[in-house]
């Protein structure tokens, strides 16, 4: 998924073999984040929290299957 310009995060991806379904992401960012019938997170709404909070959610995830890209196509979380 792709979120607004004038940030640094241009796309987020959940890896949903490595979802565990722990929900810290949709508790930190609900309006990003949401989880599916079999328990696993996805992105509803790229735009639906700032970058700050974005982060946030992705950093929350006990397996890191929350990945985002710069303009460029780089990672910058989590770290590779």
């Amino acid at each position: 998924m792709k979120i607004r310009a004038g940030g640094k995060i241009r796309r987020i991806v959940v890896d949903r073999e490595a979802c565990i379904g722990a929900q810290s992401c949709v508790v930190v960012a609900p309006g990003v984040f949401q989880m599916d019938d079999d328990n696993l997170a996805y992105v509803t709404d790229p735009n639906g929290e700032n970058e700050d909070t974005v982060m946030l959610g992705a950093q929350s995830c006990p397996v890191l299957a929350i990945h985002l890209y710069d303009e460029e196509g780089n990672q910058i979380f989590p770290e590779e």
